[in-house]
């Protein structure tokens, strides 16, 4: 009996650690895959088939039945009869190879955290499929799914009230535990599900802060989150269609402006699937259901939830599946047996099930409810139990109950409903249960879904929830207000139900007292939640609403006044608010402000309906105290101070909103409503249209009332007035009157007033239109300087700083400036701590605009302004992916990461700055990107690494000297091309190429898994002797690359029509920039020169994807000038029937007896080549040599089957294989031969019959050359003469090579013998790999005894 297999998680470069028990059993939120999962277990048969059973009627998936997939697949075809002969496996649905390839794509990204949003309706297949590409990565990276350890602890409902959102600073804990355990050199990406929408606060953000905060330092993504977002479920019409097709419609079109708005502060995807199934699909399903037939017999029947997937979730089959015998029993059951236990049981959990999506019951719960510990066998819980389905996540836990498909759910709500066990009596029934009874913590919150959670859809958000709605439509209101208020008796302590009932009685009711008294009740709950406060200014508000039609100032004051109080108080309860505990991603509550806002509206609009005379009043035209003049009402004067206090609250309101949306933009589009700026702009132009009389009698009033009607009375309005594209001479204007106010001497000391009139000057100077430029950036600098000089003992504001900042940030090669002597990093500092205190309470949940951005000018031109950006960017550009347009006009600057810092360097000054996205500056290094500043300080957005850890120019000049400073130097002048070039290729040796490249070797280096090339090269053309590709470069530059995979980008290629031309190579400049750069491909030009006007570049940037024109096209390279780097490789279209050019390898293992051998094909210069040595290594070491055959003296068609033919080895197999396209794994042959000392000579034949390729390799190029000794014998030998071998031999270089080309070393050990500065300390490496293998030993003697005869000789000499 095999022993227990230990489980592993993958690391990044391969191979695995072990995931002890301990250690998993301890990520409490975490479900944690590991890389062996179920290996050598045996798994009772019975129990696989009940598991398959269960997951095809409904339960939902388990990694053991992916793992029984997979077994199944991996079997012999003979098991399976279906059409093709081979297990059929759980089925792919259409977004499973979407969302693996971008998982892969965000795998390669330059960002800590990432997240693919999948969008799926419930029942659609959307956890299978995330849960299947867990599955299938689990080799590759750390698989996990994110759990709540508390959903099934029970407790009382009047006496806890639990919350069940997650603490997700704890999770990020545990996912950087999972993430980094192993040590330093043993990390990997984690893999996260995330099925959970109840989160404290976004996942996302948690995990980038926590990275931070912790200091973590990786070299790939830490973690990529797939987030199943669950859709509302399908409609009510009669068959179904016309509704699933218009919730299809809004579907997409939601996906597409989202896709179309991306999200500010996180790197999001979308990933939708489809509900209705395609053609391929519907092939596999019914595939499938032979094959379930086969195993499972009638019982296919009931497996619903595949039944309905494959019925292309048609709404009929459910109804005639509920329509046949088994429907009829539960409808006669339930007519009969309105009031049994088991009938409202089935009721909740159907009713439970189709309005809430993932919910569920536990089994003690059911029990508990029925009144006796058996009622879930089958039998006793008949006619509903076919219908239902249990299972539990891990054994020995509580089994989780619901309905197989939300589906049937729904059609039984209906069917209930019919037979008189209507949505409210089901309801109604399970809340005296819940009152009674301990229950599961989950169910606390599937009663909140139901009852008060109000769906988001593209037209907004609704008013009420789903279920509240429908028992709106189909029992009545005060039906509904029946639940509600007995909801809200049951669950005594949580303030939302009270809250929904108010805003029922005052939107569906119109009964504003009753809604009083509830929102009041919703307060004493929790009266610190200014959210709940709000409600009760709502009731107010639309009461006054109700109210203004009576046309009697009284009542609008009276209800005016109230409402006003109630949102005043929820603004000092919202400056007061904490938030959810991570302070700068909590909501700041600006309905107060708001909702005051719309009240003073609708008391203008009232009053001044009943008379123009109240205008004068409201404007403060005329002072509150005229009122008893205007007005004969004595009961009127109570208001005066409401009155007289209206119009400044306006401006202050104003003000706040003006800052609040200048200054920052929100996260998503439901914090900030369509008819937001509208009411807001509305209710300040009516309050300010007037001047107020006491303004001339003060300095500068006059003025000033003309720039509030111009809305340019502040620092705020100032910067609207440039992104509203205000004319030339109304900038003029607004700078005249700001220059007359501080011109007055008294205005000079107040540093409001300043920044504004600098400001003024900085728009106009470089404002929308050419102006000349006013004030010369000496003067405004030296009105600034005197503020900076004093000490005042506190804080001037952010405006003021920022000021600063634009004004004198240096310039290079600008001494003369008189900003050296400025402490930047003290100024951003300063700036952050006015931000701190007096904007981010409010604005911590937005995301911060940057209101001016550093271009390529000087002075005050190098300023550009936030509306060039919103004028010149598309709709779907954000500021961390800027358009080209906006692009061209910004300066990009350097920098550097250190400890998840960044700096920027310029004009010899290090400043500190923020990243646009946090996520972005995870690992050390040196970077460039674009700046902009907002309120809070300078921002680096688009964010690229560039030389990591390289150093200053003598540092890179030492590298350049070490490259051809020392023995066996890596560049060599060669007027040939690079070995894979085959240069025999008669089709296209007419096309001319260039020649007089130096070849040059790169040093090879792991990096994050990764094999990195690297090029220190001074000024010259090259190219690499591995990959093939050239650069020209005018100076002194270092760049590195290394293969990137195609899998991620070829459906993208698909969509484009284009496919590889080339192999796909991640280039990065560590210093300096090149002129030219020269792509390998590997298409035969030769019978289609034209082929080369179709090419196209492709471009891998982050997770977008484009195409460049190319400059030219040669016999074996795609020419870029001055090219910007990302991944790039050559993509032709893909209807072409191509040639191409290819190598031949064969690798060889030699014993007494036998010769095996395998012979690849591979795509010349392509990755193949990189996978293949890689794949081969573990082969090499055991004594495998690589032999470089001749290449095929003509191209070969692309996807073409070839047959290998040598007489003397037995059957090959197989019969035949492939020519297969760039980024796949390609195929071999195997051959194995008796070793009588003969050549082996091998020919390929194509599809035609023809030879394309015949070769033969000599006995003595395989054979062993050093007969006079054995294997073990030369490793002997080497240790015996090790000090002499090190003292006395020159030739390092050369054997190092020979073992290279064999294969025998790897190129990151000849590597590290290049780079060792002396032939003493390259034969010490040399011999550290040599002696470890036999086969390798043998090779080093083989040529140290060709170079070195005379010592070689000496060395056998007794006594040496």
């Amino acid at each position: 009996m095999a022993g227990k297999v230990i489980l592993t998680l993958p690391k990044a470069g391969g191979g695995g650690i072990p995931l002890e028990s301990e250690f998993r059993d301890s990520l409490s939120f975490l479900d944690v895959l590991s890389a062996n999962e179920f290996e050598g277990e045996q798994i009772d048969p019975a129990v696989a088939l009940q598991t398959e059973s269960d997951f095809y009627k409904g339960t939902p998936p388990k990694w053991m039945n992916f793992y029984l997939a997979d077994e199944k697949a991996d079997s012999d075809s003979s098991a399976t009869h279906t059409e093709k002969g081979k297990a059929v496996g759980i089925i792919k649905r259409e977004g499973y190879e979407e969302l693996r390839e971008q998982i892969m794509v965000h795998r390669q990204s330059h960002w800590s955290t990432n997240t693919i949003n999948l969008q799926h309706e419930t029942g659609s297949g959307g956890t299978t499929l995330a849960m299947q590409v867990l599955w299938d990565l689990r080799k590759q990276l750390r698989c996990t799914v994110l759990v709540n350890p508390s959903t099934d602890k029970t407790f009382n409902a009047k006496q806890a009230q639990k919350d069940l959102s997650l603490d997700t600073k704890a999770i990020a804990k545990q996912v950087i535990r999972l993430f980094e355990t192993g040590g330093p050199e043993k990390q990997n990406t984690v893999l996260l599900l995330q099925d959970n929408e109840h989160l404290n606060n976004s996942l996302q953000d948690s995990l980038t802060r926590e990275i931070k905060e912790q200091n973590i330092h990786a070299k790939f993504p830490v973690v990529i989150i797939i987030h199943c977002m669950r859709m509302v479920s399908l409609g009510e019409n009669a068959d179904g269609k016309t509704k699933e097709e218009e919730r299809r419609h809004q579907i997409h079109e939601r996906t597409k402006t989202k896709k179309e708005t991306k999200t500010k502060k996180e790197t999001k995807t979308i990933v939708v699937l489809r509900t209705q199934l395609s053609d391929s699909e519907k092939v596999s399903f019914e595939n499938k259901e032979e094959e379930l037939r086969m195993y499972h017999g009638q019982k296919l029947i009931m497996f619903y939830s595949f039944n309905i997937m494959q019925s292309d979730f048609s709404k009929a089959y459910v109804k005639e599946t509920l329509s046949s015998e088994k429907g009829m029993k539960i409808i006669s059951f339930v007519k009969a047996n309105k009031t049994s236990r088991k009938t409202k049981l089935f009721a909740f959990l159907v009713l439970l099930n189709s309005y809430v999506p993932g919910s569920y019951l536990l089994q003690s719960q059911c029990e508990s409810f029925l009144g006796h510990p058996d009622s879930l066998d089958v039998g006793v819980i008949q006619p509903f139990s076919d219908l239902m389905v249990a299972f539990s996540r891990k054994k020995g836990e509580d089994k989780h109950v619901h309905m197989a498909h939300s589906l049937i759910a729904h059609q039984c709500v209906e069917l209930l409903a019919e037979a008189g066990v209507t949505r409210s009596e089901t309801i109604l029934d399970f809340l005296k249960f819940v009152a009674k009874a301990q229950i599961q913590l989950s169910l606390f919150q599937y009663f909140k879904d139901m009852l008060t959670k109000r769906e988001t859809t593209p037209e907004g958000q609704d008013m009420f929830s789903r279920l509240i709605q429908d028992i709106e439509d189909k029992e009545g209101i005060h039906t509904c207000l029946t639940v509600l208020k007995n909801a809200s008796d049951t669950f005594m302590l949580d303030p939302f139900y009270p809250q929904a009932l108010a805003r029922f009685y005052y939107i569906k009711v119109r009964h504003y007292d009753k809604a009083e008294k509830e929102a009041i009740e919703a307060k004493r709950r929790e009266p610190t939640n200014s959210f709940i406060a709000d409600t009760l200014g709502q009731v107010h508000k639309n009461n006054l609403k109700t109210k203004h039609v009576q046309s009697r100032a009284k009542n609008t004051l009276f209800y005016a006044e109230k409402a006003i109080k109630a949102f005043k108080q929820e603004e000092e309860m919202a400056e007061k608010d904490k938030g959810t505990g991570i302070e700068d991603y909590s909501i700041f509550n600006n309905r107060g402000h708001f909702g005051f806002l719309q009240v003073a509206n609708t008391i203008f609009y009232s009053l001044t309906k009943i008379t123009q005379t109240w205008k004068s009043l409201l404007t403060q035209e005329k002072p509150a105290e005229h009122l008893p003049q205007l007005f004969k009402d004595r009961k009127l004067e109570k208001y005066k101070p409401l009155l007289a206090s209206l119009r400044d609250d306006v401006e202050r309101k104003w003000e706040f909103f003006e800052r609040y949306l200048t200054y920052s933009e929100p996260s998503t589009l439901r914090d900030q409503p369509p008819y937001f700026h509208r009411d807001i702009n509305d209710c300040y132009t009516k309050y300010t249209s007037t001047p107020r009389p006491f303004h001339a009698q003060k300095p500068g009033g006059v003025q000033f009332q003309k720039l509030q009607e111009k809305k340019a009375s502040t620092f705020p309005g100032l910067l609207s007035c440039v992104n509203q594209n205000t004319s030339k001479s109304e900038l003029q204007h607004v700078t005249e009157l700001w220059r007359t106010i501080y011109d007055q001497k008294e205005k000079r000391g107040n540093v409001n007033i300043v920044c504004n009139y600098i400001l003024a000057n900085i728009i106009q100077t470089n404002g929308p239109v050419t102006f000349p430029e006013p004030t010369i950036l000496p003067q405004l600098r030296a009105i600034l300087q005197k503020f900076m000089n004093e000490d005042n003992g506190e804080l001037w504001t952010p405006e003021f700083y920022l000021l600063v900042l634009l004004l004198f940030w240096p310039e290079e090669a600008r001494e003369e400036d008189g900003t050296n002597d400025i402490d930047f990093n003290m100024y951003v500092g300063l700036m952050k701590r006015a931000y701190n205190n007096k904007y981010k309470k409010y604005l911590r949940s937005r995301e911060l605009v940057s209101l001016f951005y550093l271009g390529k000018g000087d002075g005050l031109r190098r300023l550009v302004f936030k509306f060039k950006k919103d004028n010149q960017c598309e709709q779907s550009e954000t500021e961390e992916k800027p358009g080209q347009s906006f692009q061209n006009q910004l300066l990009r600057v350097n920098g550097v990461v250190r400890e998840n810092k960044a700096f920027v360097h310029i004009a010899d000054k290090e400043i500190e700055i923020c990243p646009k996205n946090q996520a972005s500056v995870w690992k050390d290094g040196n970077i460039s990107f674009y700046l902009g500043f907002n309120i809070s300080g300078p921002v680096a957005f688009d964010i690229k690494y560039t030389l990591h850890r390289v150093g200053s120019e003598a540092n890179v000049q030492k590298q350049l000297d070490d490259t051809t400073g020392s023995e066996g130097t890596m560049i060599e002048e060669s007027k040939t091309l690079n070995q894979g070039i085959p240069m025999g290729c008669k089709t296209c040796r007419h096309i001319q190429d260039s020649t007089n490249w130096l070849q040059v070797r790169p040093s090879v280096s792991m990096e994050g898994g990764e094999k990195m090339y690297r090029h220190p090269s001074p000024k010259g053309c090259y190219e690499c002797t591995v990959s093939g590709l050239r650069w020209v470069c005018e100076s002194n530059v270092i760049l590195k690359y290394h293969y990137r995979n195609w899998e991620p980008y070829r459906q993208h290629l698909k969509h484009m029509q284009y496919t590889q031309g080339g192999p796909l190579l991640d280039i990065t400049m560590e210093f300096g920039e090149l002129e030219e750069v020269h792509l390998p491909h590997f298409i035969c030009l030769g019978s289609n020169p034209s082929l080369g006007n179709n090419m196209k570049i492709l471009h891998v940037e982050e997770h977008e994807v484009s195409f460049e024109e190319v400059h030219e096209v040669t016999r074996f390279h795609v020419k870029l000038l001055r090219p910007k780097f990302s991944a790039l490789s050559l993509s032709y279209p893909f209807f072409w029937d191509v040639e191409v050019h290819c190598n031949v390898v064969l690798y060889l293992s030699v014993t007494e007896e036998t010769l095996i051998s395998r012979l690849y094909l591979l795509l010349r210069n392509s990755s193949q080549q990189d996978a293949v040595q890689k794949q081969e290594e573990d082969q090499t070491a055991k004594g495998y040599s690589r032999f470089l055959l001749s290449s095929p003296n003509g191209p070969l068609k692309l996807n073409s089957y070839f047959v290998l033919q040598n007489p003397h080895a037995r059957p090959i197999k197989p019969e035949k294989i492939q020519l297969l396209p760039e980024g796949n794994e390609p195929s071999h042959f195997k051959m194995v031969m008796d070793n009588t000392g003969i050549d082996i000579q091998m020919e390929l034949i194509g599809d035609d019959g023809n030879t394309v390729w015949d070769d033969i390799l000599w006995k003595a190029e395989y054979s062993d050359d050093t007969r006079s000794m054995s294997l073990t014998s030369a490793v002997t030998f080497l240790k015996n003469h090790r000090a002499g071998i090190i003292q006395r031999a020159t030739n390092a270089m050369p054997i190092a090579d020979y073992l290279l080309t064999k294969g025998m070393i790897s190129d990151e050990d000849y590597a590290k013998i290049e780079f060792e500065n002396t032939v003493q300390d390259k034969f010490r490496k040399l011999l550290k790999c040599a002696i470890k293998e036999p086969k390798v030993a043998s090779g080093f003697l083989k040529v140290f005894k060709e170079q070195s005869p005379h010592l070689f000789e000496d060395l056998q000499k007794p006594g040496t």
